[in-house]
């Protein structure tokens, strides 16, 4: 199986060198591999086993009154007028 290493890097926003692509390249295939093994396990029909109950429990909605702007403005380490100031997160290319 080939991996497309320049797809994944996209999208994980990183940059390889040369040197480094090459073993990460058939390390990843490795992995893929590996993989591809456990989907073709014979498990049988036993049933599987979780300790962690995944149901989602559905509450209902309650509707608490909210802090007052000025309060809330007052406990942020920054602000620029009636908003709270943050730092930038997204950087354009």
């Amino acid at each position: 199986m080939k991996i497309d290493l320049e797809h994944i890097c996209r999208l994980a926003n990183m940059e390889l060198t040369e040197e480094e692509k090459l073993p990460i390249s058939m390390q990843m295939e490795k992995i893929v591999e590996w993989v591809g093994q456990l989907a073709r396990l014979e498990t049988g029909t036993e049933e599987r086993y979780s300790p962690v109950d995944f149901s989602l429990r559905m509450e209902e909605d309650q509707v608490q009154p909210s802090l007052p702007q000025e309060e809330v403005l007052a406990m942020a380490p920054e602000k620029e007028g009636d908003f709270i100031k943050v730092p930038k997160v997204l950087t354009g290319k």
